[in-house]
């Protein structure tokens, strides 16, 4: 630009040279006589116009000049090498001294590129353009000879004047450039996803670890759920779902927990109802996957909806599927191919293999805590874990002052029974017992089999009058019971039981078993299959 900018300057000159010379003097006539008389005025001007078109032959810029009337009064080789047509119109030329004009160029070079009823008005908007011309550049590329700068504008003769500056190898660069400056933005554009993902892993990772250490922390499988629920809407913000976990039939799976939804999607589902359960391995749903949807995940689009995707994962434990993890992505489109991206997909496998293993464990302590704290006939508690409650209900009963009330009962003549009909009749009764006892109280009571025939209730926020009557409902359901065996149905049996209530003994846990066996020893020694009530009088009489 600073080499055209340069020309056009000279070229300026020349001519404001020319017009000064033209403004001092009175005509041309008489500047003609002024330089044939100063022979040396003459030569030097000779010599400055020959200088003039050795640097405009010699300039790799292209260079022309029009007159008023558009014709071509001079140009330089590197204009003639753009315009081929130029040197053609001369070649043809009978007189070599033939005037050429603009209009004669234009329509030799558009010849055979538009069409014949087009190349007037074609050749007419091109010479327009040149009489207007207003110095603006345009780049312009001319065939065979590279991209060119190219700039004109109007002389005080009325004439014209044009300068081409070949950019080319400029283009070249500035391509080169754009090239580099795109392979650096790709490279820069690779280096952000790659610590994007990066920060993403590391994100996954603490998530996973913290995951892992609240879920191995839970000492209950409920508490599990609380964990799930909690912690899946941090580690997959635009998802919804649901746990469910198998019942202790086998049968269906229950709802144990939901996240960003208000309730569950089903309270139950079937394990038919799932193709992850049926093939016994991950199943992911959306569009562009050759699948179908789940029946459960049918309800997960509104109605007239489609459904959104989603993944269903198996949980584990101990190589047993224990239940289902169904995740879905309503915010994702899916409409896009693989809407599903692979690292939500390993990041979900790896959430569920975290729930699995503490559902496992979980479900293992539980059934450890249930054989230490159960009797392993009956399913009663055993008398270590009645001991532990009655020490904790008789503390908080007695900061309340709330009463408390104990029935102590024994199979009557229960010896006798194993010796006539067996240890296994033995067992069928004590189960018959159980399930009675467990028919007759309250949720909020506490069953326990003390060992072999013995039996212990214990009666929260309850008195030693309420106590005793639902003793005496309790020897009578027993009574009544018609229990089979084998082909025929064995003997009836009978209970004693004994009464004691923390209003006449207090709130120590050994006084009030006391009395309760001391009113059951009273029950037997009159007869058996009775309800006693322990005194005050009953405990100082055996003592002494």
């Amino acid at each position: 630009m600073t080499d055209t900018n340069h020309l056009r300057a000279m070229v300026d000159e020349l001519s404001s040279s020319f017009d000064q010379t033209s403004s001092d003097q009175t005509s041309e006539d008489a500047q003609v006589d002024s330089l044939m008389s100063d022979r040396s005025a003459l030569k030097r001007l000779l010599s400055e116009y020959h200088i003039l078109l050795e640097a405009l032959d010699k300039s790799p810029m292209a260079y022309c000049v029009y007159d008023e009337q558009d014709r071509l009064i001079a140009a330089n080789p590197a204009y003639e090498r753009l315009h081929p047509g130029l040197a053609e119109l001369r070649l043809h030329a009978k007189d070599k001294r033939i005037d050429l004009f603009y209009a004669d160029l234009v329509r030799r070079e558009l010849a055979g590129k538009v069409s014949a009823g087009e190349l007037e008005a074609a050749v007419s908007e091109r010479v327009k353009a040149q009489k207007y011309a207003d110095g603006a550049a345009v780049e312009r590329s001319y065939q065979g000879n590279g991209n060119f700068r190219v700039m004109k504008y109007r002389l005080s003769s009325g004439g014209s004047a044009g300068i081409a500056l070949d950019i080319t190898e400029l283009k070249q660069r500035e391509t080169e450039l754009d090239r580099a400056r795109n392979v650096a933005e790709e490279a820069t554009e690779r280096a952000e996803a790659s610590l994007e993902a990066e920060r993403s892993r590391k994100l996954q990772a603490r998530q996973l670890s913290e995951l892992g250490e609240w879920l191995q922390s839970c000492k209950t499988v409920q508490e599990l759920f609380v964990v799930v629920d909690r912690l899946m809407p941090q580690m997959f913000p635009s998802s919804e779902g649901e746990l469910y976990i198998y019942s202790n039939s086998r049968d269906v799976l229950d709802g144990a927990c939901q996240w960003n939804r208000d309730d569950l999607l089903h309270k139950h589902i079937q394990p038919d109802d799932c193709w992850a359960l049926r093939r016994g391995r991950m199943m992911r749903y959306g569009e562009g996957l050759s699948n179908i949807p789940c029946s459960h995940a049918a309800k997960a689009g509104p109605d007239g909806e489609q459904v959104p995707p989603y993944v269903c994962i198996p949980i584990l434990a101990h190589g047993d599927t224990v239940g289902l993890l169904h995740i879905r992505f309503p915010a994702v489109n899916s409409s896009e191919e693989n809407c599903l991206d692979e690292t939500v997909l390993a990041f979900a496998l790896q959430c569920a293999e975290q729930i699995s293993l503490a559902v496992a464990n979980a479900k293992l302590r539980d059934e450890l805590e249930q054989q230490s704290i159960r009797d392993p006939l009956t399913g009663l508690y055993n008398r270590r874990h009645f001991m532990n409650q009655m020490h904790h209900t008789m503390k908080k009963s007695g900061s309340d002052k709330k009463s408390v009330g104990l029935i102590a009962l024994d199979a009557d003549n229960f010896k006798t029974f194993n010796d006539v009909h067996g240890h296994n009749a033995g067992d069928v009764v004590l189960c018959a017992i159980s399930e009675a006892l467990l028919e007759a109280v309250r949720p909020t009571d506490t069953v326990a089999r003390f060992g072999g025939e013995e039996f212990a209730v214990l009666l929260s926020d309850t008195g030693t009058d309420a106590a005793e009557d639902r003793a005496e409902a309790i020897r009578a359901a027993i009574a009544g019971l018609s229990i089979r065996y084998g082909e025929g149905v064995l003997p009836r049996v009978t209970v004693s039981c004994g009464v004691a209530g923390t209003s006449e003994f207090g709130y120590v846990p050994q006084e009030l078993l006391r009395a309760a066996d001391v009113a059951l020893y009273r029950a037997k020694d009159t007869g058996r299959n009775r309800v006693c009530r322990a005194e005050p009088s009953d405990i100082a009489e055996r003592s002494a």
